[in-house]
């Protein structure tokens, strides 16, 4: 093979790049050897087989150079088994290199669920098997990959296998840090030892042509915000959304589903997301706080009733689906935008998942959208699409702070675009970066003054078992996959049906697949790894918001006939759309009788019944309510007073109640009479006048009969009644 020229010396040739391959590979093959000779011979091996482990090292080493320098083969001659090797290899690092990281945070980070599912190596192996995946990153691809997967792998071995896992690398007194750094050295001789092929540095002129220009164009950055907007404005004429009656219709047929299927009223997420967004505060104990602006917003106009807020849900998805129409036009044309978008109605995230409004599934709307002006900014450098990209995502991490793993795809995504170097140069990232910053800025002024309060609520949510880790890792990994068999299988029997078509136009003449790879694939991965590292059980509804460019993909891999492609799509969503309303009646009865245990639950009829004994009561207009949290958020939800609810019986999750409120204006307690923690609390608010009223309840659906609820209702009445 050839030898590339590195810094400082020049490419040698014959005998001596012969002596220099041999050293570059079988110095750190020796030092490899030796100290896993020593980590082995610590836990208890006989010394003798010392010399045999560095031996078995520095042979390997041999064998790697053999397969760099393998000749060529003859024409006609069959290949051998070291030349299909290298073609493999080969192939392999064809592979764009953002697609060959995404590959390897995936693969590395399934087999660290496994590990701490099953336990496979023994603990004071750990050291060594952590090596395995990194030197197969740098056979496949090279040493950057190699180094990318040590670091990775290091990260695991400091959060997720932190002590004791991984404390006994070496010996049972050596320390952890000691462990981690060895492990980190040797993790880093892999990466180099396993990369037959070196890497070009750039010189000092390279460098130098990277900055050429900067100035000048840094100049052109000083156009009037005035002039951007219209330019913008006048460029998105053909491509911004495919109609506002679209939008509308698909909110209000899914919209009607959710009304009449229903099986006991709204989720606990919605009503939260109505509870705090009355309240307009800067942040909230365990989210930011924009996808409640939204719920108190929307209810500023519209009235307070189950259908209003479907229709607010729904409403979300469709505009969601409106972005991934806009997004995968900047890759493909017509044709393949409206099968996309038909294929993104066969998966449940914009019609089932969206009913929850809660702080993952505002992101359906505002994730497409954000990656569609961070694509538009980056073809265009129009500081109107700048500044959008960057208020959208600044609402992303003020809706819920895994917006940070969509700036992240951004970033890195722009880093692998063919256009990266002039978008830098330009002043559309900075614009962006600190548009998002200001939005931001507010709720991070809340954090400083309110003592972090979302992040201690998520501290107390993570650091899980190993074990439901990796059970939660891979019900999210095939759940998400299973989300998308229905596409699949459509694409398909379009493939098999109407044979191959080639996509028009090619991805590749407007962005290129390697950037197309990164904006689809690197949300899935982030999510992945962060969660790992972070010891966090995934759910599956994070991933609700992240796949709008996944029907390209498939489009892409399959290479269906589009026409035929759509048509099937569109019996399977005009199917799905009325199967789903047809059975919709049908639907509470069975949701009663399959799953009493939720379905079953009251929550609309004790908020009407502790509403009914509150007004006889007191006389008064009702202003607190507390207890069990979807109880006291349907209240605060169904009442035609100005409830607020008072979170938990905690001040400061509810700074919008005050002791002295509550003693004014009195407060409305809904416990079930079993549970022990709720009515311990309300009895420390217990006054001389307070009325404890038991209630039994049971709700029916669809003919038939759920269980009885018991519930203690306490009445605490202000302290100076109407009159």
């Amino acid at each position: 093979m050839k030898f590339k020229a590195r810094i400082g010396y020049r490419t040698p040739s014959g005998p001596a790049a012969l002596a220099l391959h041999l050293l570059e590979r079988g110095l750190p093959a020796f030092l490899i050897g030796c100290l896993v000779g020593v980590i082995v011979c610590s836990e208890g091996t006989p010394w003798v087989a010392f010399p045999l482990i560095v031996g078995a090292f520095t042979l390997t080493g041999l064998i790697v150079t053999a397969l760099g320098l393998a000749p060529a083969r003859e024409a006609g001659a069959s290949p051998s088994m070291t030349q299909k090797l290298i073609a493999i290899i080969l192939a392999a690092r064809k592979i764009p290199k953002a697609t060959q990281f995404l590959i390897i945070a995936f693969c590395v980070t399934s087999v660290f669920a496994v590990e701490l599912r099953f336990d496979i190596v023994p603990n004071r192996y750990g050291f060594l098997e952590l090596l395995l995946p990194i030197a197969i990153s740098a056979i496949l691809f090279d040493a950057s990959s190699g180094l990318f997967c040590a670091a990775l792998t290091a990260a695991y071995a400091f959060q997720a296998l932190a002590p004791p896992r991984f404390a006994p690398v070496l010996e049972s007194n050596v320390s952890f840090p000691l462990s981690l750094s060895s492990f980190a050295f040797t993790a880093l001789l892999c990466a180099i030892f396993f990369a037959y092929e070196a890497r070009i540095l750039p010189g000092r002129a390279g460098l130098a042509n990277e900055f050429a220009g900067s100035r000048s164009t840094a100049r052109k950055a000083g156009r009037t915000l005035a002039g951007a907007l219209r330019h913008a404005l006048s460029s998105t004429h053909t491509h911004v959304m495919p109609g506002a009656l679209l939008v509308l219709a698909y909110a209000l047929v899914w919209s009607l589903f959710a009304t009449i299927s229903s099986g006991r009223g709204l989720h606990g997420d919605s009503l939260e997301a109505y509870a705090w967004g009355r309240e307009f505060v800067f942040g909230y104990y365990k989210h930011p706080p924009f996808w409640s602006w939204v719920a108190g917003a929307w209810f500023t106009i519209m009235p307070k009733t189950n259908w209003s807020f479907w229709f607010l849900s729904e409403l979300n998805g469709a505009l969601g689906l409106a972005g991934a129409w806009a997004l995968i036009g900047r890759f493909t044309g017509r044709r393949m935008q409206m099968l996309g978008i038909l294929l993104l109605m066969l998966t449940p995230f914009y019609q089932f998942n969206a009913q929850r409004f809660n702080a993952n599934t505002i992101l359906l709307s505002i994730w497409p959208w954000t990656l569609y002006f961070f694509v538009r900014s980056l073809e265009t450098r129009a500081l109107f699409h700048a500044c959008v990209c960057g208020l959208l995502a600044g609402l992303a991490v003020l809706s819920k702070y895994f917006g940070v793993i969509l700036i992240a795809t951004c970033f890195l995504a722009s880093l692998t675009h063919h256009d990266a170097k002039a978008y830098y140069r330009s002043a559309t990232p900075y614009v962006s970066a600190l548009v998002a910053f200001l939005v931001f800025t507010p709720h991070l002024a809340w954090l400083f003054r309110d003592g972090f309060q979302p992040f201690i609520y998520l501290a107390a949510r993570i650091d899980f078992a190993d074990r439901a880790i990796s059970n939660r890792y891979f019900e999210f990994v095939l759940a998400n996959a299973a989300f998308f068999i229905l596409p699949a299988a459509v694409l398909l029997a379009a493939r098999w049906r109407g044979g191959r078509e080639t996509i028009d136009p090619p991805v590749a003449q407007r962005h290129g697949r390697s950037f197309l790879n990164v904006l689809t694939f690197t949300p899935f991965v982030l999510t992945l790894v962060s969660a790992t590292i972070g010891h966090a059980a995934l759910g599956v509804p994070f991933a609700v918001p992240i796949f709008a460019l996944i029907p390209l993909s498939l489009m892409l891999a399959i290479a269906p006939a589009v026409s035929l492609a759509k048509l099937y799509a569109r019996v399977g969503v005009a199917t799905l759309a009325a199967a789903c309303l047809i059975a919709a009646p049908f639907l509470p009865g069975l949701y009663l009788r399959m799953d009493e245990k939720h379905y079953s639950e009251p929550r609309d009829e004790i908020a009407d019944e502790a509403m009914a004994i509150w007004a006889e009561k007191t006389h008064a207009p009702l202003r607190f309510v507390g207890g069990v949290r979807d109880y006291a958020m349907a209240v605060t939800f169904r009442s035609r007073d100005n409830v607020s609810e008072f979170n938990n019986f905690n001040f400061r999750w509810s700074p919008w109640v005050t002791p002295w409120a509550l003693a004014d204006k009195g407060l409305l307690i809904i416990c079930q009479s079993g549970e022990a923690v709720c009515n311990d609390k309300a009895a420390t608010y217990m006054r001389d006048d307070t009325l404890r009223i038991e209630r039994v309840i049971q709700r029916s659906a669809g003919g038939v009969e759920g269980r009885p609820w018991a519930f203690s209702i306490y009445v605490i009445p202000p302290a100076q009644p109407a009159r």
